[in-house]
Formats: C-alpha cells, structure tokens, sequence
C-alpha cells in the first residue's frame, strides 16, 4: 500500500477570499443575511480604523502599507457582500426578509 501524498494543485485564483468563498446547498436567506450583516459590520469597522490613521491635516501618519491593507479588506468585504446578497432574498413569499 502507497503512503504517497497526493496534493491538489494550487489554484491562484483561489487565494482571494471571495473566489473561494462557496455557498452551502443546505444554507437559506437567513443565513445569507446573517453572513452580509457581519461581513457590513466588519467593513464598517475597518472604515473607522482607517479614518483613524490619518492626522487633522488629511496627512497619513501610519505606514501606507497598513491603509492599503485595509482598505483592501474593505474592498473583499464589500465584494462578497456583492456576491451574496441576492441569495440573502431567496426566501419563501410568505417570509419578510429581514432589514439590515
């Protein structure tokens, strides 16, 4: 019998979060409102965090590469709320979706 490791290969495409991101069949609307919610959430808090790294004179006062990554995950975050948000309205007719 053979111990050998069988690797998938490494798709690059799949390094970013919101292509690799894949729904579950058994999930519903709910959980689709739930995930956007929280995703938001994090965005929002991320704003906040990178309006707190420049000074009164709109000059940045932390290292760039820190704005930058965050406003990347802004980015992803608002990307796969994009990606989600019609499953968040497939709910039976009977069902109000939820407000955010």
């Amino acid at each position: 019998m053979s111990t050998q490791n069988t690797k998938k290969p490494h798709d690059l495409s799949f390094g970013c979060i919101k292509e690799f991101y894949i729904p579950r069949p058994e999930a519903n609307h709910l959980n689709a409102q739930d995930v956007i919610h929280s995703l938001l959430s994090q965005a929002i808090n991320s704003s906040r965090t990178t309006q707190i790294c420049f000074d009164e004179n709109d000059q940045l006062a932390v290292n760039p590469a820190i704005v930058s990554n965050l406003i990347w995950t802004i980015q992803t975050k608002l990307e796969m709320i994009e990606k989600i948000l019609p499953l968040a309205f497939e709910g039976d007719s009977d069902e109000k979706a939820v407000t955010l």
